[in-house]
């Protein structure tokens, strides 16, 4: 009968709080739909940056066929200046040489015309020797001053090729410069959309499996809404501890699931949190039970908890929080569904619950698949 009363109190009491229950589905929807338009706007900038990409791919293959075209202009150029250059060499020693020849029959003529004329005549048997003396020695120096004008001609008109060479040779290595300038600016901007395209990648992947796991909280609130868990009698324990009890184990207290075990949303700063056990939304000063045998570990306040029991089940453990009160003690050894003590608001910032944790060593589990239906 006290058992009764307690059920119809916390029913009587747990009927206000449905609004509360309410408002965290809310928030749940309203987190699931933004995450959708989230989604879509990913998906859409991802397409963005991968088509940005296939276009950058390209300006850079064509500024790298561009530089590497220029850089065998910028080779044929030098190759040609070199060998212009070398032309210019010889040219000039052999101008010095025609000089040189030239010089001495110059110097030659000179003698010849300072000689006596007494003694040209003496040798001179013919008088038309005189005439074809004088033709000879001006073709010699007509076809020496020739020879010698054809050769600077020709090595001012390499001169002049060899500056016009430079010239382009120098416009392409800046141009090159240019290009190769253009090129590492595109690589850079190719390597940050990269990693911008990975960054939005791994966002959209990672919100894929938040939304997976926000819609499976969403259908657990579904399943529950409205229903007070710990009314019905739980099944008998069968052997094999703990570990042989899922689905099995008796609610702690009687309660409405308010927050399921895994992703949940904040309905104030709409911020995903994660929930390592349950809410159970429970009437202040409900009786709180320990689910299996085991032995009391731990009793006191903790941050975030409030007022605490860990219970330790060999190799399992289970925790209440928010308590309004003790009913054990540490190191106590319990029987099933023990009185531990009573719900309530301690440390808590939305009134009287239970929060309930199922730990497998350091690893907390979800309590819903442990818990008898």
């Amino acid at each position: 009968m006290r058992r009764l009363g307690f059920v119809l109190l916390g029913l009587v009491l747990l009927l206000p709080l449905a609004q509360a229950e309410t408002s965290e589905r809310a928030a749940l929807r309203a987190r699931l739909a933004a995450d959708r338009v989230k989604m879509k706007f990913l998906k859409n900038e991802e397409a963005s940056i991968l088509g940005g990409l296939q276009g950058l791919e390209k300006g850079i293959e064509d500024k790298v066929e561009a530089s590497e075209r220029l850089t065998l202009e910028i080779e044929a150029a030098h190759k040609r200046i070199q060998e212009l250059t070398e032309r210019i060499v010889k040219n000039q020693a052999r101008l010095g040489n025609l000089r040189g020849r030239f010089g001495k029959r110059a110097a030659a003529m000179m003698r010849l015309r300072r000689a006596r004329l007494s003694r040209m005549v003496r040798r001179i048997k013919d008088p038309n020797d005189v005439r074809r003396t004088r033709d000879r020695f001006d073709f010699v120096k007509a076809w020496d001053l020739e020879l010698i004008k054809g050769m600077l001609d020709a090595t001012s008109s390499d001169r002049s090729m060899r500056f016009e060479l430079s010239e382009k040779k120098t416009q392409l290595e800046e141009d090159k410069a240019t290009l190769d300038a253009e090129v590492e600016a595109a690589a850079n901007l190719r390597a940050e959309r990269q990693a911008l395209l990975t960054a939005i990648k791994k966002e959209r992947i990672a919100g894929l499996r938040l939304t997976r796991e926000l819609r499976t909280a969403a259908k657990k609130l579904d399943a529950h809404m409205g229903k007070v868990m710990g009314t019905g009698a739980a099944p008998d324990a069968v052997p094999g501890g703990f570990a042989a009890q899922k689905g099995r184990l008796p609610w702690p207290t009687v309660g409405r699931l308010e927050v399921p075990f895994g992703k949940k949303v904040d309905p104030e700063s709409s911020m995903v949190l994660v929930s390592r056990g349950i809410d159970l939304r429970a009437a202040q000063s409900a009786p709180v039970r320990t689910v299996f045998s085991g032995t009391v570990a731990f009793v006191g306040s903790r941050a975030g908890f409030g007022r605490l029991i860990v219970v330790d089940h060999g190799g399992f453990y289970t925790l209440y929080a928010h308590l309004e009160s003790y009913a054990v003690k540490v190191g106590q050894q319990l029987s099933a569904q023990q009185l531990l003590g009573y719900v309530g608001d301690s440390g808590s910032t939305k009134g009287a619950y239970l929060y309930f944790e199922i730990r497998r060593g350091r690893t907390p589990v979800d309590p819903m698949v442990w818990l008898s239906r």
